[in-house]
């Protein structure tokens, strides 16, 4: 209990939101780059006709990767990269499986659409959030 309690208080309401995300990125871009399901493929057509699937997985896992490095970031704000970093992918699956909705190559993608633009909405929001009382005595971080 009391590593996790100094790990919260570490992180902060940020850091452990982007430690979360990372984590969540790089175990599902494992999955996709390893053993990608049908309905994933088919809703991220336009991105696997640019390259294969395995190469979107890697980058997936680079971007989780990178959100959990800067969960740790010390120096104030420098942790909007690691939320950039967190954002990418979901942009992109969102962005290509609306065009597989739209376009009517898979009518069912609209999910996921909503699902990976919420989460990029969520990301965007808590990078809005100040960190009090955190490195620098309250001054964001």
């Amino acid at each position: 209990m009391l590593a996790a309690r100094r790990l919260s208080k570490r992180l902060g309401r940020r850091g452990s939101v982007l430690l979360a995300f990372g984590v969540m990125e790089t175990l599902y871009g494992w999955g996709i780059a390893t053993d990608p399901r049908y309905g994933v493929v088919r809703g991220v057509g336009v991105l696997t006709r640019m390259l294969p699937m395995p190469w979107w997985g890697g980058l997936w896992m680079a971007c989780g990767v990178a959100a959990m490095a800067m969960a740790f970031e010390p120096r104030p704000r420098w942790d909007r990269w690691g939320f950039a970093a967190a954002t990418l992918p979901m942009s992109l699956w969102s962005a290509a499986n609306f065009v597989a909705w739209t376009t009517g190559v898979f009518g069912q993608a609209w999910t996921s659409v909503c699902t990976w633009g919420v989460f990029v909405y969520i990301l965007i929001r808590i990078n809005g959030w100040p960190e009090y009382g955190l490195r620098g005595g309250g001054h964001g971080r």
